[in-house]
């Protein structure tokens, strides 16, 4: 049962079906009604002789009479075989009529009457000529034009109690079928989803036009055949046309019903019609002209059609006067004034949102439900960007986060197993060991130790350096004293390592804008640096210098090894300028002053000429 909605074969059977049950519901009712206002129930004997048709059939044979037969008999004298024809024809074996002709005196001139008549009418065919009183007989047994109607009045009475059970019936079978075709329109079979017939993809307006012009032509061409049937009284005929024309029209009407309630389930009614399609076809041109136009030339246009317009109106009504022409003029006045204010009022959403996400409210929403198309995209985008910008902070902040607890358990994951190991190099070390061998061991033990060390916390260094961990609490520093100081701290260490740093003179002392903490590891490093990489002999020359409102720190020495390398690289983590990695250096310095700059709001720029190495440091003046 579940499968009929799919079934082809069961749409057909319902169509005839349907198309049935609704003729014998309509033949049901017209002859229930019929009979009513003829009164056949009441007078079933009389009611076919006072009915149209007898009298018509009447009318017709006496003119058949009078013209075919009497004045051919009475002026052209027939023939003897032909006056017996029309004599057979009009006897009471052949035919139900009965006539009686008389002239103006009363006198019977031609006659046929010889039994009991149900139905009598008189006829004058000509001014001061003959008359012809017709007769039908009671008993219609004769097969002539009279037999059909008479059995058709007779079975009509006969089923006249039926006919409302009858009429019910068919038409609840109707409406089964009416509905079973509904639920099956836009089912096919093998496929469970809605599909359009042949009949469905034609657009609807066309259909309607199509249908709409089969049918009335179909009605004019049934009519004429129909009215020459019914003069002719060719009843049989008359009904089987009728019978068809019925089927044709109904089954026309149902399938165009059924490709009606297709659209409806695919949502296409509206959509399909021809006026839609124009209609959307139009406005999407005019919406592809306005999309590549500025929103300048949006308003101009809607300013131009709306001067436009009441030019035309001033003109027309210029003659004729009154106030017609000053109440359009003040509507079309009302109208641009809601189109302004519409556009400020979409201008002014627009702007307060811009300034919310300006101070990093990214979690306001500009309302563009009632917004002109222009503002309304300008209002998603911004939108966008606020979710976009909200996002990020989101993520930022996860990674933060995440980076931070990385760094405080990989901390203290390495730093707590490379300390026990440093202690017990020390307790080794501190024990009376002779063996040569043993303590050479001890000694490369606590150089590499202590430069895992050394490594480790460059690494954890350079991490929170670059993850955003550290934060520079920025103030006014005196320069001066910070670079004497890093000296005083070096000068042994310069001094052992054969380094002579030479640093110009400024009397005057220098601020800049620094973290104080962040500024003396940036210190810290260049000078190591200098000490680890400069060749013995030689001298490192430290320069300070303002300009503008910046301040440049630069260290200059002389590399003992060769430098290989760009700039570029050297400032990369874990790049040394010697690739033997036979130097003490970890490879992190120059990485970890160059984001401790960074973030005091510096920079740090590198060069490299041959064995000559400069950094230098630019910082805001204080």
């Amino acid at each position: 049962m579940k499968n009929i909605k799919y079934s082809l074969s069961m749409k057909i059977m319902a169509y005839i079906l349907i198309t049935i049950s609704a003729f014998i519901f309509a033949v049901s009712v017209s002859a229930s009604v019929y009979i009513k206002v003829s009164d056949i129930d009441r007078n079933p004997e009389t009611a076919f002789f006072e009915s149209n048709i007898c009298k018509e059939i009447t009318h017709d044979y006496a003119k058949e009479v009078y013209y075919g037969y009497f004045k051919e008999y009475m002026l052209t004298y027939m023939d003897w075989q032909k006056s017996e024809d029309y004599k057979q024809y009009y006897s009471k074996e052949n035919t139900n009529f009965f006539f009686a002709i008389t002239d103006n005196w009363g006198n019977n001139v031609l006659s046929s009457y010889t039994d009991t008549y149900g139905y009598r009418n008189t006829f004058v065919m000509e001014q001061n000529g003959y008359t012809v009183t017709a007769f039908v007989r009671k008993d219609i047994t004769a097969e002539d034009d009279y037999l059909f109607p008479y059995q058709a009045y007779n079975f009509a009475y006969e089923i006249r109690q039926f006919l409302i059970p009858i009429a019910s019936i068919s038409l609840i079978v109707t409406i089964l079928l009416f509905i079973y075709l509904m639920y099956s329109a836009a089912h096919k079979k093998g496929s469970d989803v809605l599909e359009q017939s042949f009949i469905d993809k034609i657009p609807l307006g066309p259909l309607l036009l199509l249908c709409a012009g089969v049918m009335v032509s179909a009605h004019f061409v049934l009519r004429e055949v129909a009215i020459a049937l019914y003069e002719e009284f060719m009843f049989e005929e008359l009904i089987m046309l009728l019978s068809f024309g019925f089927a044709f029209a109904f089954i026309s009407l149902m399938i165009l019903i059924s490709s009606i309630a297709a659209r409806i389930k695919l949502k296409t009614l509206f959509r399909n019609t021809l006026i839609y399609i124009i209609t959307k076809a139009v406005l999407g041109f005019i919406r592809k002209i306005l999309a590549n136009i500025s929103i300048l030339w949006k308003l101009l246009l809607a300013v131009t059609a709306l001067t436009i317009i009441e030019l035309i109106i001033i003109v027309f009504f210029t003659a004729r006067g009154g106030v017609v022409p000053v109440v359009i003029w003040l509507l079309l006045r009302a109208g641009m004034i809601v189109l302004f204010s519409f556009v400020a009022v979409n201008m002014a959403e627009i702007k307060k949102g811009g300034e919310e996400i300006s101070r990093g409210n990214f979690q306001y929403k500009i309302d563009n439900k009632h917004m002109m198309t222009d503002f309304k995209r300008h209002a998603d985008n911004l939108n966008n960007i606020s979710e976009g910008m909200s996002d990020a902070i989101n993520e930022k902040m996860k990674s933060e986060h995440f980076k931070s607890d990385l760094i405080t358990n990989v901390s203290h994951d390495i730093k707590t197993p490379l300390t026990s190991i440093i202690n017990y190099v020390d307790l080794l070390d501190r024990q009376n060991i002779d063996d040569s061998t043993s303590r050479e061991y001890i000694e490369v033990l606590k150089k590499q130790s202590a430069r895992l060390k050394k490594l480790t916390e460059d690494l954890i260094e350079a991490s929170k350096a670059t993850s955003g961990v550290i934060k520079a609490n920025m103030e006014k520093l005196n320069l001066k004293e910070i670079m004497n100081q890093a000296l005083g701290e070096y000068c042994a260490k310069f001094t052992e390592n054969n380094i002579e740093p030479v640093m110009n003179d400024f009397d005057e002392d220098i601020f800049i804008r620094a973290d104080g903490r962040l500024i003396w590891r940036v210190m810290d490093n260049m000078m190591g640096n200098i000490c680890k990489h400069s060749h013995p002999g030689t001298r490192a020359y430290i320069t300070v210098e303002k300009k503008d409102n910046r301040v440049n720190i630069c260290f200059k020495n002389v590399s003992k090894e060769k430098l290989n390398i760009s700039a570029e690289e050297l400032m990369e983590r874990f790049v040394r300028g010697d690739s033997s990695r036979t130097g003490e250096g970890s490879g992190l310095g120059l990485s970890i002053a160059k984001s401790l700059t960074e973030i005091m709001q510096g920079t740090m720029q590198l060069e490299i000429e041959g064995d000559l190495f400069k950094a230098c440091l630019i910082f805001n003046k204080g």
